[in-house]
């Protein structure tokens, strides 16, 4: 694999889960393929489940059906989603608790190549996973990955559901015997794991190629088996089941007309071998099971529910087939008694640490904040886990614990790491109505010559382009408190208006520049004690009757409050974010002219009643998100904003409109553009709903108001002039280089109707 671009990753997991979703057999032919061979009491029965994405939670409803018939499995195999279904059923859960677990599971987060948010530094949450391609840099160059996405969250929860079995090394000794199939990237031959350790056998199983990095298991680099064996049922034969009941949920190739690029074709080569074992695996399954899964898609994890159900459906088609197998095991077979794993603690009497080379032990033990003798339970060992993940040291972090020969709960704990350069190159792509098309690089750093420092230099190229370095100093190994140097510059056209008409438009120079103190407040917020200078332009991009034409500058004290606890970035589901800033504006050196609607130009600006004064501004920013249902999330925002001693026109001012915050001062407002109200109060509220319509589509409908242009002494003095209503509508699409989303909005105050379109993440 030479070269990794978001085209080939986003095209390659389409086309993989497209691969496994298609087929055209008719009804009649499937009638004819279910039925299913004679059952006697001297054959032993298996199950084989196929691979298929989030189709493959079909295999829960399947195991509910089995379970309440009684039927006894003697054989599992399966492949990609179908092996971590089977495995779980292998070790002991229950159909029940596999579906439990399929429901409560965030399988976005599964698939994804960070970590949960909440687990990130506070000061890394604004960019953490904002980047749809990273290319490590070792040695001055670049370093290209096997895979798109490593999967730390899949290892942390496969660790933890086989926690219990972790001592099995002979699959065949698990409650049920199991075996799962990969692929082997070089020779392209099926391979069939069936000892070892079951959780990187489940992860190598379910390794997509391009998509998720290949998992290396004794000297082989494997990747998802279903591009060889997605419906292993010959496999399972030859483990030693006489009587094979097969699961299947991809049914094969696409056809002609739906292979419309290169890569669909390029991919569809790949599955022509898998597509004829599929033939010669149906044509050996005694009792074959498809639930009917064409309205969804292997990437249909928002309908779990709904797929488990389906695959209830297709199993009770069959009940009389279980059931004829159930009254013949019992003549042959008890009741097992299948128990998985209770709640697990364990105590560390030594903890070692594998795979460590450029990382010091110390760095690794502050991170994970587990010592020695600590009583630990798996869900508090992934949180360090986690946290130690989301340094970005670190491409994969396992572990296994070794238990005493005489106290099963005290052991040595292994954690075995992989490292990650320092460096890296990161890319992304932004849209929206406003600041039109622009590439987002970064290049950065999370060891600047010393640990526990990090520098960053981030650039915007595009109409409105930016610049923006940075470096981070960390004055404790725990990363709470640290130093910060950051410049920012950056280039936009903005327009002015007067009573909601478009009057003006500026040209706009911004330079800022700030050095900071950072502490702690807690696992989600920070504070932060700086000084800044800035430096902004003003040019006017169109001739009109008053215009202003110069620069001012400044200097600034300030104090800032940040908390974030959301559980994502894009369409985020519970949690809250807010932002308190304290700003005291002071040493100001205006360069200013005003043309005059008479054509004078007035260099003194008290001639226009301006009057430049140090001033305080105050801001407040505060938004939260309540899940009420799996698919239902309300969410309020509050913004406000206050300038005391404030005589400076529309320079400083806050300016309110506009759907996403990417500008200095900016109060986002559904209804307005950009800058449609400026004042120097505002405060403004918002009342929401996210309704998730399927897969990564959401609605979002919501109504705010706001009050502008008053003083905190003179309350009494607002009118309807002073408040402002707004509504919108925005369809969005969490897609593979950010969300995007398209709003409407509308306002009485202006009455017209605004379209707006943001693609991915803001500078």
């Amino acid at each position: 694999m030479k070269q990794i671009t978001l085209t080939l990753v986003f095209f390659t997991l389409l086309s993989f889960f497209l691969l496994q979703e298609t087929h055209g057999t008719s009804a009649a032919i499937e009638k004819e393929k279910n039925a299913t061979a004679e059952f006697k009491s001297s054959k032993s029965v298996g199950l084989t489940l196929s691979g298929g994405g989030a189709k493959g939670l079909a295999h829960v409803g399947v195991l509910h059906v089995l379970d309440s018939v009684g039927v006894q499995i003697e054989y599992i195999g399966g492949t990609s989603m179908g092996s971590i279904v089977g495995a779980m059923y292998a070790a002991g859960y229950s159909a029940s608790e596999i579906e439990r677990f399929a429901l409560e599971l965030d399988w976005q987060s599964l698939f994804s190549r960070r970590t949960e948010l909440s687990y990130t530094h506070p000061r890394r949450k604004e960019s953490y996973g904002r980047y749809i391609l990273e290319i490590p840099i070792e040695d001055w160059q670049f370093v290209i990955p096997s895979g798109a996405i490593e999967g730390q969250q899949m290892w942390n929860v496969l660790s933890e559901l086989f926690f219990h079995v972790q001592h099995v090394s002979d699959f065949n000794e698990l409650p049920i015997p199991f075996f799962c199939v990969a692929t082997d990237v070089e020779t392209g031959e099926p391979v069939i794991m069936d000892s070892g350790d079951l959780v990187t056998a489940v992860r190598a199983s379910m390794a997509i190629p391009s998509v998720f990095t290949t998992v290396n298991r004794g000297g082989k680099q494997l990747i998802d088996g279903g591009v060889v064996e997605n419906f292993p049922v010959a496999f399972t034969k030859e483990r030693g089941a006489d009587y094979v009941i097969g699961v299947n949920v991809s049914q094969g190739l696409r056809q002609a007309h739906e292979l419309r690029t290169p890569v669909d074709i390029l991919y569809q080569m790949g599955f022509y071998l898998d597509a004829r074992n599929f033939v010669n695996n149906r044509d050996l399954t005694d009792l074959y099971i498809e639930p009917d899964l064409m309205e969804f898609t292997a990437a249909s994890f928002q309908s779990v529910e709904q797929i488990i159900e389906k695959g209830k459906q297709a199993a009770r088609l069959m009940i009389n087939e279980l059931e004829a197998i159930k009254e013949q095991q019992d003549e042959k077979y008890p009741v097992k008694d299948l128990k998985a794993r209770e709640k697990v603690e364990i105590i560390a009497d030594t903890i070692q640490f594998e795979g460590l080379e450029n990382i010091r032990p110390w760095f690794v033990r502050n991170a994970l904040r587990i010592d020695k003798k600590d009583t630990l339970t798996l869900e508090s060992l992934n949180r360090g886990i986690n946290r130690l993940y989301a340094t970005d040291y670190f491409n994969r972090i396992t572990y296994h614990f070794i238990p005493r020969k005489d106290q099963e709960d005290r052991g040595v704990l292994v954690f075995i790491f992989d490292e990650k350069p320092f460096g890296r190159l990161s890319a992304a792509i932004h849209y929206s109505s406003f600041t039109g098309v622009g590439l987002i690089g970064n290049l950065s750093t999370n060891k600047l010559f010393f640990y526990n420092t990090g520098a960053y230099l981030k650039a915007l190229i595009g109409e409105k382009p930016a610049v923006k370095a940075g470096l981070d100093i960390f004055t404790s190994d725990r990363q709470n408190r640290w130093f910060n140097i950051e410049a920012l510059a950056k280039y936009i056209i903005f327009p002015v208006y007067d009573n909601y008409e478009n009057i003006a438009e500026y040209k706009q120079t911004y330079f800022r520049s700030e050095a900071s103190f950072l502490q702690l407040t807690g696992a989600n917020s920070y504070i932060s004690l700086g000084g800044a200078y800035y430096y902004q332009s003003l040019t006017p991009n169109m001739r009109t009757d008053f215009s202003v034409d110069g620069y001012t500058q400044s200097n600034e004290l300030f104090f800032l409050w940040k908390n974030n606890s959301l559980n994502r970035h894009a369409f985020p589901q519970q949690g809250i974010k807010f932002e308190f800033r304290s700003t005291y504006y002071f040493n100001q050196r205006p360069s200013l002219t005003f043309n005059n609607p008479d054509g004078t130009v007035s260099r003194e600006l008290s001639e226009v009643g301006i009057e430049i004064n140090d001033y305080l501004q105050f801001a407040f920013n505060w938004e939260s998100y309540i899940r009420l249902s799996p698919r239902l999330t309300s969410f309020n925002r509050l913004q406000v904003g206050y300038n005391l001693f404030y005589e400076q026109s529309f320079i400083n001012m806050f300016n309110l409109g506009g759907t996403y915050s990417f500008l200095k001062n900016q109060m986002t407002f559904a209804g307005l553009n950009e800058y449609e109200v400026i004042s120097k109060a505002a405060v403004a509220g918002t009342l929401g709903w996210q309704y998730n319509a399927w897969d990564e589509f959401y609605l979002n409908p919501l109504v705010n108001a706001a009050v502008f242009d008053f003083e905190l002494d003179a309350l009494d003095d607002l009118s309807l002039d002073n408040f402002v209503l707004g509504t919108g509508l925005s369809i969005g699409y969490l897609s593979a280089v950010g969300p995007l989303e398209v709003t409407f909005s509308y306002s009485p105050q202006t009455d017209n109707l605004l379209a707006y379109i943001n693609l991915g993440w803001t500078f």
